[in-house]
């Protein structure tokens, strides 16, 4: 089972958004001369051209959300999880169900006034079926096009005075460090030992949570495996060939894996910092 709080890639570039936006705009309309739905089987003028007017129902509000997906993308530290993108679908779909509405009220069947009773009637009949349709292919269009993100390193991040409190679910365990402190978090099973850094070294302590949970309390923290969580101020080394790649922190001896989806990412923020 996908955990809702699992990062995933993100559309954040005008450009891709964009694309998405023609790509499914143009399967849509194609969708809609092929299938004749709306008893468009019956000749009007421009039938065609008024039937590719529909695309321009998910475009409109594709590009409308995404400076508000942006906004939420920064202010989570420029992750994005599976609950973002499960919330991004539902809302954005509705907006779609009320433009296309909307344009099928007015433009294709000449209509003056209308009742909230229609609007849903013409979602749960025309909407919903194509929802299962139209959705899986605006997924896989975003994953295509979208990356996951690394900042880069600077020196406000790594001398950051900032603190944080991890919290586990029992309510003893509690910690607060200075977020740079974070070093890396390993999961094993129900449990979660975080690494920081003190005045006498490396200290660890464990707490009875999920990594993701984990994760949503340390800005700092990126995923790089599906059990490890790493601050890259601290990164030493990335070692490994193109089945095996581990990373090496300066801390401490210990590998940590890095899976293939974080390498790209990390690659992007190194092949950046070099420049």
């Amino acid at each position: 089972m996908i955990t809702l709080n699992k990062t995933i890639a993100y559309t954040k570039g005008w450009i891709h958004t964009f694309t998405i936006a023609l790509l499914l705009g143009a399967f849509v309309s194609i969708l809609l001369i092929t299938l004749e739905p709306f008893d468009s089987n019956n000749e009007f003028s421009y039938k065609y051209l008024i039937l590719s007017g529909y695309a321009f129902c998910l475009i409109i509000p594709i590009l409308l959300v995404h400076p508000i997906e942006n906004y939420f993308y920064k202010t989570q530290t420029k992750r994005w999880f599976v609950l973002n993108e499960c919330l991004y679908i539902i809302a954005t779909t509705f907006i779609v169900f009320l433009f296309s509405f909307f344009y099928h009220f007015y433009v294709v069947s000449g209509l003056t006034s209308f009742t909230s009773k229609l609007i849903w009637g013409f979602i749960k009949s025309f909407g919903v079926p194509f929802a299962p349709i139209v959705v899986p292919f605006w997924i896989y269009l975003r994953s295509k096009y979208g990356v996951i993100e690394v900042p880069l390193r600077t020196i406000e991040t790594t001398k950051s005075k900032k603190s944080v409190t991890i919290i586990g679910n029992n309510k003893s365990e509690t910690l607060t460090i200075l977020e740079s402190d974070f070093i890396f978090a390993k999961a094993q099973q129900n449990y979660v030992d975080v690494y920081y850094n003190t005045e006498n070294g490396m200290q660890q302590q464990t707490f009875r949570n999920t990594l993701s949970n984990i994760m949503k309390q340390l800005p700092k923290a990126w995923q790089v495996h599906r059990s490890y969580l790493v601050n890259l101020d601290y990164l030493d080394i990335v070692e490994g060939n193109a089945r095996k790649r581990f990373i090496r922190i300066t801390t401490t001896k210990e590998t940590i894996p890095i899976s293939q989806v974080y390498y790209k990412a990390l690659n992007n923020r190194l092949s950046n910092s070099s420049q």
